[in-house]
């Protein structure tokens, strides 16, 4: 396994990871990508929701069940395009509880989104950073990663946790659930979601999202990605990785 995933913490890589994503976004691929997730469908009867159906709070319980394994492929997508440009590059995760919002590496850089609203709700200002409370911290991140209930409910809490959590924090396309792919953030933010789940998989080995026929077809990548197919991150020959555990005080 050559792939191994970061703290944005301990990351160093940052000129050659921002020069890449760069020439993503001057070739185009970097807004193909982020097009995959605004995609829309129109039902029979005029409801407009996203085509991949890949998050529960819009489409229930099959939602919550691809979320998970949805994200992992679409990450899996954008590492292999930002590794065609510099193949010893990886994506870093965006390590919540000790990054503590200063979002090391990307602070100054959101790609294809015009700004953030860091902390704030949509349209309010603030005068300092003092003001924008952090609401993630480490027993929160290790309580889901040591849950012990089944794969539904953790998928549904981590979406609606850490998951949205980060989103609104945030803010500006991060908060459109549709362009939120536009902020180099949301990637480093979903492989972090994906490393609670990574870890949280090791615990609870054979809990996987009840689904199959087309359900359990990651689109739009076909059959390359399906939710069995996908569970496994050092069994994904090439795209096969790992996550650099963040750095946490020794227990007493």
């Amino acid at each position: 396994m050559t792939i191994i995933r970061q703290s944005n913490v301990t990351f160093d890589r940052w000129p050659q990871f921002r020069k890449a994503v760069k020439e993503m976004i001057a070739k185009g691929t970097y807004e193909r990508l982020a097009q995959i997730h605004a995609t829309q469908k129109i039902e029979p009867d005029g409801l407009i929701s996203a085509r991949h159906r890949m998050h529960g709070a819009f489409h229930g319980p099959v939602g919550f069940r691809r979320f998970l394994p949805w994200h992992r492929a679409y990450l899996i997508i954008f590492e292999r395009e930002l590794r065609t440009i510099d193949n010893s590059l990886s994506l870093p995760y965006w390590d919540w509880d000790n990054d503590l919002g200063r979002l090391i590496g990307v602070s100054d850089f959101s790609a294809l989104s015009p700004g953030r609203n860091l902390g704030l709700p949509p349209g309010q200002r603030s005068e300092n950073n003092q003001s924008r409370e952090w609401e993630f911290n480490e027993t929160q991140t290790m309580n889901l990663e040591s849950y012990p209930g089944e794969y539904f409910t953790f998928s549904r809490i981590l979406e609606g946790g850490l998951h949205a959590i980060g989103h609104n924090w945030i803010g500006g396309d991060m908060a459109n659930t549709r362009f939120s792919p536009n902020d180099i953030i949301f990637w480093m933010h979903h492989a972090a979601v994906d490393r609670v789940w990574a870890k949280w998989q090791t615990n609870n080995p054979g809990e996987r999202a009840f689904l199959s026929g087309n359900d359990a077809r990651l689109d739009p990548w076909g059959s390359q990605f399906t939710i069995d197919n996908i569970n496994d991150i050092s069994d994904l020959g090439a795209d096969s990785y790992s996550y650099e555990d963040p750095q946490r005080p020794a227990t007493p």
